[in-house]
C-alpha cells in the first residue's frame, strides 16, 4: 500500500485552522527550549507553513532559523507570512525546499539546534527513511548540538479501537473560521496495521457556510507510530547521547504525559 501524506497538506489555509489551538499547547515549550539552549543557527525539520517557525523568530535571541519541508505548498504560505513580517525578521529566516532523510545544507555542521515537532517524525514511514533522516540531521549539528523530536505516545486503547472497529467515525472537531463566514467540522475514520505500525486516517472535511452553502472534501493521511524504545534507539543508533525526554509540553517526566519529547546531544569531540 503506499504511504500517503501530501493531500492532508494541501489545503493549507484549512491546515493553519485546524492546528492553530495546537500552538496553545506547543509554542510555550519551543520558546523556552531557545532560551536555554541560546543557538546561533536552529533547522526546523518538517516546518509547514510556519505555525512554531515564525513564533520564535519573536522569541528572545538573535539565532538564525531555517526551515525545511517537501510540500511546496506550505513552504510558499511560510514565505507569504514572513514577506509581512520586519526586515528584521526576515533576514533571520531561511527556507528550503527539501526531503528531512536527505538534505544538504549550506551551513551543515554548524546548527546548534534541529527539532522536529508535532508529530512529524511520523511521515518516516520506513527504517531506512528513519535512520537517513537521524544520520542527516547528526551531520548538520555542530559538535554537542541538539536534536529535540516531540511526537506522542502510542495509546494501546486507542490503537485496538482502529484495529478492531477500522469503520466507526469519530468527530475529532468543530471549528468557526476568524471571519465567521463558515463553521468547518473534522470527522476521521482510523485504520491501524500492527505489522508495519502504521495507523491509515482518513479525514472528512466538512465546511458550513454562512451563504447556506456547504463543502465537503476527504484527504488521506499515514503515520507511523513510535513506542518509546524505539524512538529513543534511533538516537543511539546513529550517535546521539539521550540527554532528557519528556512527557509533555510542560516539561514533566516522560510517562506523565501523552507525548514522548526526546532530546538527543551530538558529542562535542568525536
Amino acid at each position: 500500500m503506499p504511504y500517503a501524506m501530501g493531500e492532508y497538506y494541501e489545503q493549507v489555509n484549512d491546515y493553519d485552522l485546524e492546528y492553530q489551538s495546537q500552538s496553545e499547547q506547543d509554542l510555550p515549550f519551543w520558546r523556552e527550549l531557545v532560551m536555554r539552549y541560546t543557538p546561533s543557527r536552529v533547522l526546523e525539520l518538517a516546518c509547514g507553513s510556519g505555525r512554531i517557525g515564525l513564533e520564535l523568530l519573536h522569541a528572545p535571541g538573535n539565532f538564525v532559523l531555517e526551515g525545511l519541508d517537501i510540500e511546496q505548498g506550505m513552504l510558499d504560505a511560510y514565505q507569504r507570512k514572513l514577506a509581512r513580517e520586519p526586515e528584521e525578521i526576515q533576514q533571520r529566516a531561511i527556507l528550503h525546499h527539501g526531503d528531512m532523510c536527505d538534505y544538504d545544507l549550506e551551513h551543515k555542521g554548524q546548527f546548534d539546534l534541529i527539532f522536529l515537532p508535532f508529530n512529524s517524525i511520523c511521515h518516516l514511514y520506513e527504517i531506512e527513511q528513519q535512520l537517513c533522516a537521524f544520520r542527516t540531521t547528526y551531520e548538520h549539528l555542530a559538535p554537542g548540538g541538539h536534536f529535540v523530536v516531540d511526537t506522542f505516545l502510542p495509546d494501546i486503547d486507542y490503537l485496538s479501537d482502529a484495529l478492531n472497529r477500522p469503520s466507526t467515525v469519530y468527530l475529532e472537531d468543530e471549528i468557526e473560521s476568524p471571519d465567521g463566514e463558515f463553521t468547518m467540522l473534522l470527522y476521521t475514520t482510523r485504520k491501524y496495521d500492527p505489522h508495519e505500525q502504521l495507523q491509515h486516517i482518513t479525514w472528512t472535511h466538512e465546511k458550513f457556510f454562512e451563504s447556506g452553502e456547504n463543502e465537503r472534501y476527504l484527504s488521506k493521511l499515514d503515520m507511523h507510530l513510535f513506542f518509546p524504545r524505539e524512538l529513543q534507539m534511533l538516537f543511539i543508533s546513529t550517535g546521539f547521547s539521550v540527554e532528557a525526554i519528556y512527557g509533555d509540553y510542560l516539561w514533566k517526566p516522560f510517562g506523565k504525559g501523552s507525548r514522548q519529547i526526546v532530546v538527543g546531544r551530538k558529542p562535542k569531540h568525536n
